[in-house]
């Protein structure tokens, strides 16, 4: 075993990918539609001014117990 570089003599299993040649991350972002935007006082009180993006925080209420 190399004590210089205790990984040196680990290889990958045939089926891997090495992971130097995988990117760090990749972003993937929909196509979103444009819909009619809500009114300018509507938009502040619901945090977006787009009706599709309009996801309420449910917190502990959408866990299931």
């Amino acid at each position: 075993m190399n004590m210089m570089n205790p990984q040196a003599e680990q290889t990958l299993p045939a089926d891997s990918i090495d992971p130097r040649l995988l990117s760090l991350a990749m972003a993937f972002v929909p196509a979103q539609s444009f819909d009619t935007p809500y009114e300018p006082a509507l938009a502040l009180s619901r945090g977006t001014i787009f009706p599709a993006l309009d996801k309420p925080f449910l917190g502990e209420e959408a866990v299931p117990r």
